[in-house]
């Protein structure tokens, strides 16, 4: 029987009750928006993960997941991980990260939530060496989801110090008004093929992300959450690209 289904429609944690029960070896795939874990088994217990930037967050990454697709692949054998004991030692606490994660989205309900520097509550503040690693990221508003992207850690534990970080008040949540999306948002962009408009130089490296990402299907919010970056931030990027000829704009409909 294929093991396949969407973690809305079941719990996680039976899921891996069941790969063990069974004593399976194999891929467990999950695929969600902006998500991809592969946790591998053998005879029922994990040994190794990826996803993330190391297999302990990727698993940890897995175990915060309550929607996505999931397929489990049977195979031969698979190749035991170098951090498989600590694998399985995670795995036995499982219901204590399902809680810190539970903590985590009351704070941060979405990838799509924007910081900033903030001003400390008092003159004295004691940062970690993996705190000022992730304060050193925010330089100017940034999106959630670039932070996890170019934070050196995974995605649990840097959510966990940007919730020390906000509560010492060296970053603030930028409004939600201040990236609430507006009508004019609601575009789709589409390149011009002319041969004047080909010859446009981009010029910046987020010009040309962006510009690669045009596909004529996805919407202008779509493509800045895909960047990591801001609406306020977007819209500079195409007010350029427009203005300059190489991108035209048509009306996104329902």
């Amino acid at each position: 029987m294929a093991l396949t289904g969407d973690l809305s429609e079941i719990n996680f944690k039976d899921i891996l009750n069941f790969i063990q029960s069974m004593e399976e070896t194999g891929k467990l795939e999950i695929a969600g928006d902006s998500t991809r874990i592969f946790l591998y088994f053998k005879k029922g217990v994990i040994v190794n993960a990826e996803g993330d930037k190391d297999p302990i967050s990727s698993f940890e990454k897995a175990i915060g997941l309550i929607s996505g697709k999931f397929e489990f692949i049977k195979m031969d054998d698979v190749k035991e991980g170098e951090k498989a004991k600590e694998l399985q030692t995670l795995a036995q606490d499982f219901d204590s990260i399902v809680e810190r994660w539970k903590e985590i989205k009351k704070k941060f309900p979405n990838y799509d939530i924007v910081f900033d520097i903030g001003e400390a509550k008092s003159e004295e503040v004691k940062l970690t060496p993996d705190e000022w690693k992730v304060l050193s990221l925010i330089r100017a508003p940034t999106i959630l989801l670039r932070l996890l992207t170019n934070s050196p850690m995974g995605e649990m534990k840097t959510v966990e110090i940007l919730s020390s970080l906000l509560d010492k008040g060296l970053i603030a949540i930028v409004s939600e008004s201040e990236e609430k999306e507006q009508e004019e948002d609601l575009v789709i962009p589409v390149k011009e093929m002319s041969w004047q408009a080909i010859t446009v130089p981009l010029i910046t490296k987020k010009n040309t992300d962006f510009y690669n990402r045009i596909d004529g299907i996805k919407d202008f919010p779509t493509i800045c959450k895909e960047m990591g970056i801001t609406l306020k931030e977007g819209r500079q990027i195409l007010d350029y690209l427009v203005s300059s000829g190489k991108v035209s704009l048509k009306k996104k409909t329902e």
